[in-house]
C-alpha cells in the first residue's frame, strides 16, 4: 500500500506540472497573439493611410483629438504624430480647430504654438507655397497667436493681388486684434483692396480689438473706399454717436454710395446737425438715396417730415414708396397721415400705405401669439 500511495502521489505531482506546463504556454501564445494583433492592426492602419487620404486624415485627426482631451491613447505631445507636419497635417489641425469649443482650444494653443510646431510653420511662412501660407495664417487667426502678426503683413504684401489671401490676412488680423497692422494696411495706396464690400463688412464684426477707436481712425484715412463706407456703416450699426461729426462731411461726397452710407448712419444716429441736408436729399434725382431718406427721417420724428414722407410715398420709385410708407407707419395718428394720402388721389401711394399696415398687423398677430 505504502508503494501504491507513492506512486499515486508521483502522478499528482507529474501532472499538476504538466497543467502548469500547459498554462504557461497558453500564457505566452495568449500575449503572442496580442502582440502580433497589435502589429497587424497598426500595419493595416498604415496601408489603409497609404491608400485613403480620408483614412490618414482622420488618423491624424483621432492622435490630436487623444492630446486635447487627454484620453487614455499613447499619445502625449503633437511632436509624437507622423505626418502632422505637412500640408494634409495643417488641413487637420485648422478643421480640428474650428470644431473645439475655446476651452479645448487652449490645449491646440499651446502645442502649435510650441517650439516643436512653430518651426513648421516659421518654414511655411518662408518657403511654403501660397496655399499652405493661407492655411498657416488662418490657424494662426483661428488659435490667436500674436506672435505671427509680422509674418501675416509680410505675406499680405508679397501677395497683394490674392483676393484669397488678403481675405484671410485680413481676417486673421481682426481675429488677433492687431489693430496697428491693421491700420498700416488700410492706409497704404500700394495695396489696393481687392475684397468686396461685404466682405470687408463681415471681416470688420469678427474684429477683437477697439472697433469704435479703429473706425474713427479709418473713415477719413483708409486708401481704399470700401474700407471707408464699412466704417460709415458699422458707425451706424453700433451707435457710435462720438463718430458722427466724422461721418457728417460725407455727406457732400462725390461718391453716391458714400452719400447713402453716411445718410443711414446718420439717420441711425438721430444726428440733429445732420437733418437739414438729409431733408434737403428727398429732392435727389438718385432713387436710391431718396429710398434712404425715406428711412432716415424717422429717425427725426415721422410727425415732423409726415408731408415729406407722403411726397416719398408719391415717388415713381417702388423702393422709396415702401420705405416712405413704412415710416409713415410709425406715426402718432396713422389715420389723419392716410386721410392726408387719400386726398392725394395716388393709387399706388394708397396701396403702399395699406400694404404697410397689413403687414404691421400680420407681424403684431405673430408676436401675440
Amino acid at each position: 500500500m505504502i508503494i501504491i500511495q507513492a506512486v499515486v502521489n508521483w502522478l499528482i505531482y507529474v501532472m499538476a506540472s504538466v497543467l502548469v506546463l500547459f498554462t504557461l504556454l497558453l500564457l505566452a501564445l495568449h500575449m503572442t497573439n496580442s502582440i502580433k494583433s497589435k502589429r497587424i492592426q497598426a500595419m493595416r492602419e498604415q496601408l489603409m493611410c497609404l491608400i485613403s487620404g480620408e483614412a490618414a486624415a482622420r488618423r491624424l485627426k483621432d492622435k490630436l483629438y487623444e492630446i486635447i482631451r487627454q484620453e487614455g491613447g499613447c499619445v502625449r505631445s503633437i511632436s509624437e504624430i507622423p505626418g502632422i507636419r505637412s500640408l494634409r497635417g495643417l488641413l487637420v489641425i485648422s478643421e480640428t480647430a474650428d470644431e473645439l469649443k475655446s476651452s479645448d482650444l487652449s490645449v491646440l494653443r499651446r502645442e502649435i504654438g510650441g517650439e516643436w510646431y512653430s518651426k513648421y510653420l516659421c518654414q511655411q511662412f518662408g518657403f511654403g507655397r501660397v496655399d499652405s501660407v493661407i492655411l498657416v495664417i488662418k490657424l494662426v487667426g483661428t488659435l490667436g497667436l500674436n506672435q505671427y502678426v509680422p509674418d501675416i503683413v509680410q505675406q499680405i504684401y508679397a501677395h497683394r493681388t490674392n483676393a484669397h489671401m488678403q481675405n484671410i490676412g485680413l481676417l486673421s488680423l481682426c481675429l488677433l486684434g492687431a489693430e496697428t497692422a491693421l491700420i498700416s494696411i488700410c492706409r497704404d495706396s500700394s495695396i489696393a483692396s481687392v475684397l468686396s464690400f461685404r466682405t470687408l463688412e463681415e471681416l470688420f464684426t469678427v474684429y477683437q480689438g477697439d472697433r469704435e477707436d479703429l473706425c474713427r481712425k479709418l473713415v477719413n484715412t483708409a486708401a481704399d473706399q470700401y474700407i471707408r463706407r464699412t466704417c460709415v456703416k458699422a458707425i451706424g450699426e453700433n451707435n457710435y454717436l462720438s463718430l458722427a461729426d466724422t461721418v457728417l462731411p460725407l455727406l457732400s461726397s462725390s461718391q453716391l454710395n458714400m452719400q447713402i452710407d453716411a445718410a443711414r448712419t446718420l439717420g441711425q444716429l438721430a444726428y440733429l446737425p445732420a437733418y437739414p441736408s438729409i431733408l434737403a436729399m428727398a429732392q435727389s434725382k438718385e432713387w436710391e438715396l431718396r429710398a434712404i431718406v425715406a428711412t432716415a427721417l424717422a429717425s427725426f420724428g415721422v410727425d415732423k417730415n409726415a408731408d415729406t414722407l407722403i411726397d416719398l410715398l408719391c415717388d415713381r420709385a417702388w423702393w422709396v414708396r415702401y420705405r416712405a410708407a413704412e415710416s409713415l407707419i410709425l406715426s402718432s395718428d396713422v389715420d389723419e397721415i392716410v386721410r392726408k394720402i387719400e386726398a392725394r388721389n395716388d393709387r399706388y401711394a394708397l396701396e403702399m400705405i395699406h400694404f404697410a399696415l397689413n403687414k404691421q398687423a400680420l407681424r403684431n398677430r405673430k408676436v401675440v401669439a
